[in-house]
């Protein structure tokens, strides 16, 4: 018989935390007026070292894509001569690395292509307009011939400080232009003030040699003064006094042991209070080293200097130490099931069934029962997203009160393929069920995209309506103009293999609908009742006789009048439509080029 948990954790870490917090405690006892300060100054320690680790995650990527791009160039696959191709590939590189504030290309001449962030491909600049730029040409011979990072320069016109990485592109002997990868100050700002979990995150900055500022989390907004020599604050001017005495004459050494190297630190007494820093240099970011650092004050907890680190530390570490270790390699042991159970059980939290792994046996009863109990639970909800849109099963769930239908502002689309049953007739049945399926993904994925709601699949034809948004009409227009395009493309590739293709009619509604359950206590649907659901079935009737031959789309005027972009719409006239008194105003949905009707 498998072991409990209960019995392991019991046998297993019971007897090792009696024998090891006895001998803790014993030497523990003296010494407990310091171990407050002692682990705030550990957090210290431990942040500093993450700090550094995490500002090169920031800024490395950087280097890495124009390292990237310039392997492509060599390798002949990036024609430099070619600038759409070029942009692209800038942008593209950029894309995995929201940091990256922009890539550029000096081609040798001065010509310079560039993408930013939110910007997408500028071609406006040469060379010429960026005094430093033209002085890197200039030089280009004798530059180094791989990745580099050169001094910070200032863009005025948008106020932003830019880290910069260099990469001079050669072929054989000529040299063909350079790549060029920019970080903003300000966005480093951010990062180390707002790195989640990260310990004493508002005391962490990093400096530009000893007297500039590059990151703090008074620089996040990228308001900051910007000094002549350098486009960056000096230590005075981004209003934090414990960091202006960071230099302070009466600093005191710490002794800091077992950091590894090029780890620092120092106290300084501030209005009869003492404040530790700690800090690293960061050497590979140009010619001037970053310091990357925290300081601890009283506001943290930080009481008296540091003292004692080898008094008590040589026999606790001892025993922490093996007891860490041993403890370690239990807890991975017992916990790694139960990690991968929360895992999977968070990935069904947030409906994401594509995430979540079967979990494999365990040897504790409790949790092979357990991991069998989920792989049947995720078995069946496998098949209930199958017959249940995600989108409305979260939103369901996330309601504070049980559903109740109401009265609802919603835009309602009716899709059907003209001729479907003269077209399956002349199918094998598999041909027939694979077309709906192909045809299908594309009108889920266009709704889905928008945030709509599939309703139901009546034979060849989909409804599906928009609700509790303000901008129901335009999300519906949308969805429709992007189903009618990837039908569109879907049939140009269907008859590219000799297939048939089909042509589509949709009616588009918006108006007033009761939504909400509906049908008997064992089977309900979340659907609509009234009589727009009725109008947008009768618009995409109406398309037999004044739609379009491929995909034809009319909209209603209550649908157009609400949509805030008509510039696809063209007025039809007005109709009748079956079981409604009163004309309904008609609109066709056009694509750019078109006639208006």
């Amino acid at each position: 018989m498998k072991p409990s948990i209960t019995t392991v954790l019991v046998a297993g870490f019971g007897l090792l935390i009696l024998v090891g917090m006895t001998l803790v405690l014993g030497i523990s006892m003296w010494s407990a007026r310091e171990n407050t300060r002692t682990l705030i100054r550990d957090n210290a320690r431990i942040g500093i070292l993450s700090l550094a680790r995490a500002i090169r995650g920031h800024l490395d990527p950087a280097e890495e894509a124009i390292t990237y791009i310039a392997e492509m160039v060599g390798s002949g696959r990036l024609d430099t001569a070619n600038d759409d191709r070029l942009g692209e590939t800038l942008l593209a590189t950029s894309a995995p690395a929201p940091q990256l504030f922009g890539l550029g290309f000096i081609r040798a001449d001065g010509r310079f292509l560039r993408v930013r962030r939110g910007r997408g491909v500028l071609k406006d600049a040469r060379a010429s307009d960026f005094e430093s730029i033209s002085d890197l040409l200039a030089k280009a011979p004798q530059l180094p011939r791989r990745p580099f990072w050169g001094e910070l320069a200032g863009l005025e016109e948008i106020n932003a400080t830019l880290i910069e990485a260099w990469m001079p592109i050669w072929k054989s002997d000529s040299f063909i232009g350079l790549l060029v990868s920019t970080v903003s100050a300000s966005d480093l700002s951010r990062f180390i003030a707002g790195s989640a979990g990260a310990p004493l995150r508002r005391n962490r900055f990093v400096l530009y040699g000893r007297n500039h500022v590059l990151a703090h989390r008074n620089m996040a907004d990228g308001a900051f003064r910007r000094s002549a020599d350098v486009p960056l604050p000096r230590l005075g001017e981004v209003e934090d006094p414990v960091l202006q005495r960071i230099w302070s004459p009466e600093a005191r050494e710490l002794r800091i042991d077992d950091l590894g190297e090029n780890v620092h630190g120092h106290a300084v007494d501030i209005g009869g209070e003492e404040h530790v820093y700690v800090y690293t240099f960061l050497r590979d970011y140009g010619t001037v080293p970053l310091i990357a650092g925290i300081y601890v004050g009283p506001a943290d907890g930080l009481g008296a200097e540091f003292r004692r680190l080898t008094q008590a530390g040589i026999a606790g570490l001892a025993v922490i130490s093996l007891s860490v270790a041993i403890a370690v390699l239990f807890g991975r042991r017992v916990s790694a099931p139960v990690r991968n159970l929360a895992a999977g059980s968070a990935a069904v939290a947030e409906f994401e069934f594509d995430r979540v792994q079967r979990l494999g046996p365990s040897r504790l009863r409790e949790l092979d029962e357990a991991a069998r109990a989920f792989n049947r639970m995720m078995a069946g909800l496998q098949w209930f997203e199958t017959y249940v849109p995600r989108r409305l099963v979260r939103r369901l769930v996330e309601r504070d009160a049980p559903v109740v239908s109401e009265e609802k502002l919603v835009t309602v689309i009716f899709t059907d393929i003209a001729g479907f049953s003269t077209l399956a007739e002349r199918m094998p049945a598999a041909d027939v069920a694979r077309l709906l399926d192909e045809h299908f993904a594309i009108l889920v994925d266009c709704i889905e995209a928008e945030d709509g709601t599939v309703d139901k699949y009546i034979g060849d034809s989909i409804m599906a309506f928009w609700e509790e948004t303000e901008d129901t009409a335009d999300r519906a227009l949308r969805a429709v103009a992007a189903i009618r395009d990837g039908v569109r493309q879907e049939n140009e590739r269907r008859r590219a293999k000799g297939n048939a293709t089909i042509s589509l009619r949709i009616g588009v509604h918006t108006g007033s609908a009761i939504v909400g359950n509906v049908g008997a206590a064992g089977r309900i649907n979340y659907t609509l009742i009234g009589d727009t659901v009725n109008v947008a079935a009768r618009l995409e009737q109406l398309c037999k006789k004044i739609g379009g031959v491929e995909v034809a789309v009319l909209v209603s005027g209550d649908t157009a009048r609400l949509a805030s972009d008509r510039s696809g719409l063209s007025h039809r006239g007005r109709y009748p439509v079956r079981g409604r008194s009163g004309d309904v105003e008609v609109y066709g949905l056009e694509e750019q080029g078109e006639a208006a009707g």
